[in-house]
C-alpha cells in the first residue's frame, strides 16, 4: 500500500479539527461539574452546608444541549446537499463562535444551556460534515484512515481540555470554569481562514451538475499526481450520479433512504451509532470526573486525564490498523474487550459496597475503565463514523450521514439523560455496579456486528453501490468480484461506461464526457 496523496491527507486532517468541538465540549463539562464554583453557581446549598447540583438539574444541564446537536445533525443532511460541504463547515463554527461566547458570560442555567445548546448545534454539524468530506475526498485504501482522524481529534480535544480542567480546578472563583470554556473559542477561529481555500467534495459538485469547479478540485485534490486523469476520475463520477439517477428520478430525499437497498444501508448506518452509544462511552466522558469521585478514588482529575491519554492511543492505533485489519474484526475484538472492561468494573462495584475501604476495589475499577476505553478508542470509537460515512450511496449520503449522527445523538441523549438516575446517590445508586448495564448492552452490539454489519474496507464508494444492489450476504462482501466502475481511485482501463455507440475517430475520455454531462443535465431537467 503506497502512501496517499499529501494534499489530500493535510485537507483530510484539517477538516477533521472541526472534531475538537465535539471532544473539548464534552471533556471541559465532565470536569467543571466537579468544580467548586461552578456547583455554587449552579448548584443549591444542601443540609451538609455544601453546594451540590441535584440529579435533575445534573440531567438537564447535560441532556438538554442534545437537542441542538440532533436538530443540526438532521438539517446538516438537507443543508449539506443545498449548499455543500464546505459552507456546512462554515456553519458549524458560527454555531460554535455564538454558543461558547454565551457559556463565557453564563450566570445562570438558563444562559448556560442556550450556550451549550448553540455549541451543540456545532457539534452536530461536524458529525455530518466531516466524516462525509472525508470519505467522498480521500482514496479507498485510505478512506478509513482518513475518517479515523475524526474521532482521533475528539479524543485529543477530550485529554487536552481534561488537562486545563486539572489545572483550573485550583482556582478559587468563576475563572476555574470559565477558562476552559474560553479555550473552545480557538477552534473556529482557527478553522474559519482555512475553509477559504480548501476545494468542495468532488462527488457534490458532479451531482449538481457543476463538472468544471468538480475539475478545479480535483486538481487541488490531486496535485503533485502526475498519472492522474482528471477526464476519467470526472467520467467515473458521472456514470455514478447517471445511474443513481436511473434507478430513481426522485432520488435525494429523506424517504430514498429507506426505498430498496438504502433501507439496508440506513439501518447499518443506525444501528451502528446506536450500539456504539450503548456500549458507554457517554458513561465514561460525559461523567468520568464526577464518576470517580462519587466511588471514592482519589484525585479524579489526574485519573480522568490518564483515561482520555489512553483514548488517545487507543486512536492511534486505530489510524493504523483499520485499513490493515479492516472494520468487521476490529468490532468483534473490540466488543469482546469492552464487555470484560465493563463487567469487571460492575464487579469492583460490588466488592466496593459489600467493603467501602477497600482500595483494591478502586484501583479496579480505574484499571477496567482504562481497558474499556483502550477498546471503544481503538475499535468502535473511530469505526462507528467509518461506516456511517462508507455505507451510504452518493445521492443520498447527506441524508443517511444525517440520519446516522441524529441516531448517534438521540442515544448519546438517552444514556447521557439516564445516568444521573442510575450513578447518583439520591437515585438508583448503582455506582460501579453501571457496568453490568453496559457490558450487557456491549454483547448484544457484538451480535449485532457478526449478522449485519459488512466488511467495507478497500472498497470504493461506487462499487458499494452495486454489491449492495446485488444483495451480497453481509459476509461475502469482502470476497464479492465486483464488475462496475472504480470511483475516485479507479483507473481509465478497469472503467467501463455505455454511453452509446462513439462516433469514428472520436475513441476519447472526451468524447464520453461530453455525453455523460449531456445526460446528467436531462436527469436534472427532469427533475426541476
Amino acid at each position: 500500500m503506497g502512501l496517499p496523496n499529501l494534499t489530500v491527507l493535510f485537507i483530510c486532517a484539517f477538516v477533521s479539527l472541526g472534531a475538537l468541538i465535539f471532544g473539548m465540549d464534552g471533556g471541559y463539562f465532565s470536569g467543571i461539574l466537579a468544580m467548586d464554583n461552578f456547583n455554587r453557581t449552579f448548584g443549591s446549598l444542601q443540609p451538609s452546608g455544601e453546594y451540590d447540583i441535584s440529579s435533575a438539574r445534573q440531567s438537564f444541564m447535560t441532556s438538554f444541549p442534545y437537542v441542538g446537536q440532533f436538530l443540526a445533525a438532521v438539517f446538516g443532511g438537507f443543508i449539506g446537499n443545498l449548499i455543500g460541504r464546505r459552507w456546512g463547515l462554515f456553519l458549524m463554527c458560527i454555531a460554535s463562535v455564538i454558543g461558547v461566547l454565551m457559556q463565557i458570560f453564563a450566570k445562570n442555567v438558563a444562559l448556560l444551556v442556550a450556550g451549550r445548546f448553540f455549541n451543540y448545534c456545532a457539534i452536530g454539524f461536524a458529525t455530518v460534515f466531516v466524516p462525509m468530506y472525508q470519505a467522498e475526498t480521500a482514496p479507498p485504501a485510505f478512506r478509513g484512515a482518513m475518517i479515523t482522524m475524526y474521532q482521533f481529534n475528539v479524543v485529543v480535544g477530550s485529554f487536552l481540555i481534561s488537562i486545563v480542567d486539572n489545572f483550573t480546578a485550583k482556582i478559587q472563583g468563576s475563572a476555574s470554569w470559565r477558562i476552559p470554556v474560553g479555550v473552545l473559542l480557538c477552534l473556529p477561529v482557527l478553522i474559519l481562514p482555512g475553509l477559504s481555500v480548501i476545494p468542495e467534495s468532488p462527488r457534490w459538485l458532479v451531482k449538481k451538475g457543476k463538472i468544471e469547479n468538480a475539475k478545479r478540485a480535483l486538481l487541488v485534490l490531486q496535485r503533485g499526481e502526475e498519472s492522474f486523469d482528471i477526464d476519467s476520475e470526472i467520467r467515473l463520477l458521472l456514470h455514478s450520479v447517471h445511474h443513481q439517477e436511473e434507478l430513481n428520478l426522485a432520488g435525494g430525499t429523506y424517504v430514498d433512504c429507506f426505498r430498496g437497498t438504502n433501507l439496508r444501508r440506513t439501518a447499518i448506518a443506525c444501528f451502528i451509532q446506536i450500539w456504539q452509544q450503548f456500549t458507554g462511552v457517554s458513561f465514561i466522558f460525559n461523567y468520568g470526573t464526577v464518576f470517580f469521585t462519587r466511588v471514592g478514588v482519589s484525585q479524579p482529575f489526574t485519573i480522568t486525564i490518564i483515561t482520555n491519554l489512553v483514548n488517545v492511543l487507543g486512536t492511534v492505533v486505530s489510524f493504523f490498523i483499520v485499513d490493515r485489519i479492516g472494520r468487521r474484526p476490529l468490532l468483534l475484538v473490540g466488543s469482546v474487550i469492552m464487555f470484560v472492561g465493563h463487567i469487571s468494573v460492575g464487579i469492583c462495584g460490588v466488592v466496593s459496597d459489600h467493603d467501602s475501604a477497600n482500595h483494591s476495589a478502586q484501583i479496579g475499577v480505574v484499571v477496567f475503565t482504562l481497558i474499556y476505553v483502550l477498546g471503544f478508542a481503538s475499535t468502535w470509537g473511530p469505526l462507528g463514523w467509518v461506516i456511517t460515512s462508507e455505507i451510504s450511496n452518493n445521492m443520498v449520503r447527506e441524508k443517511t450521514q444525517g440520519l446516522g449522527s441524529a441516531t448517534n445523538i438521540l442515544f448519546s441523549w438517552v444514556v447521557t439523560f439516564s445516568l444521573p438516575y442510575l450513578l447518583n446517590d439520591d437515585k438508583a445508586g448503582l455506582g460501579a455496579k453501571v457496568g453490568f448495564i453496559y457490558g450487557g448492552l456491549t454483547l448484544c452490539g457484538l451480535v449485532y456486528v457478526w449478522f449485519y454489519v459488512p466488511e467495507t474496507r478497500g472498497i470504493a464508494l461506487e462499487d458499494l453501490d452495486e454489491i449492495f444492489e446485488q444483495r451480497v450476504p453481509t459476509r461475502k462482501f469482502s470476497s464479492y468480484q465486483r464488475q462496475a466502475a472504480p470511483g475516485l481511485a479507479g483507473t481509465l482501463a478497469d472503467a467501463t461506461v455505455k454511453t452509446g455507440e462513439v462516433p469514428a475517430g472520436e475513441q476519447t475520455p472526451t468524447w464520453e464526457l461530453k455525453n455523460e454531462v449531456m445526460h446528467l443535465q436531462h436527469f436534472h431537467d427532469l427533475k426541476g
